[in-house]
């Protein structure tokens, strides 16, 4: 994904564990990486949420709730496909470059609940 300087405007922001998505019930998942293997995870508590929240659309990597840490758990463990793509930060304010998360794993819930590509 090649960016502009802008993130897009459904990027997600997350500022505490409230902004999670609320289930942390153990969902089944089918992760369909690009090569075009197909897994199964099954997950609970922060992983479910935040495989959740990546499958509703993008998201900003730093995050007092270290989000980051639980998707690097997914792909290494689950093998899904999530792409950091790194904008410029305001440097006039000070502000560093950031990154944002996209999924580009082909993700279902078992139960059918929820679909993302």
């Amino acid at each position: 994904m090649k960016p502009n300087n802008t993130p897009p405007r459904n990027a997600q922001r997350i500022y505490r564990v409230g902004d999670l998505p609320k289930d942390r019930s153990p969902a089944q998942y089918r992760i369909t990486r690009r090569d075009g293997e197909t897994v199964t995870a099954n997950l609970r508590k922060r992983r479910r949420q935040i495989l959740d929240l990546l499958m509703q659309g993008p998201v900003y990597c730093a995050s007092p709730v270290r989000i980051s840490d639980i998707v690097c758990i997914l792909k290494h463990e689950c093998g899904l496909d999530v792409e950091t793509v790194f904008y410029p930060g305001d440097k006039e304010a000070g502000a560093g470059d950031f990154g944002v998360y996209f999924l580009h794993s082909a993700v279902a819930r078992l139960d059918g609940v929820g679909v993302a590509a």
